[in-house]
């Protein structure tokens, strides 16, 4: 899973600053179960979609739904390095388990 597409969509009243990323593979149980390891998610089950909120302490959050390639993201500006880091590791290991369990280890 890739990023195909980032923008800015909006600013909150906060400050934070909401981007909205389209992704090359649609979201998956495998990646919400991942956002577990790294933060709390809320997860709301829809028939046979999940609606889903990772929060990352009380500076980032990440919202979308499975089957969905989009997904939006909430931070303050001051913190738009570390939400682009924490992006890239949840991308990177999403990435790599995956190739892990399509070659059988």
């Amino acid at each position: 899973m890739n990023i195909l597409k980032r923008k800015r969509t909006s600013k909150c009243t906060s400050g934070a600053q909401v981007h909205e990323y389209t992704m090359s593979d649609p979201v998956d149980s495998s990646f919400i179960t991942l956002l577990s390891t790294f933060g709390s998610v809320e997860k709301k089950v829809m028939g046979d979609l999940i609606m889903f909120t990772f929060q990352k302490d009380d500076w980032f959050t990440l919202k979308g739904m499975s089957d969905d390639p989009i997904f939006y993201t909430t931070y303050q500006k001051s913190d738009s390095k570390a939400a682009e880091e924490l992006i890239d590791n949840l991308l990177t290991t999403y990435n790599n388990q995956q190739q892990e369990e399509g070659s059988g280890v």
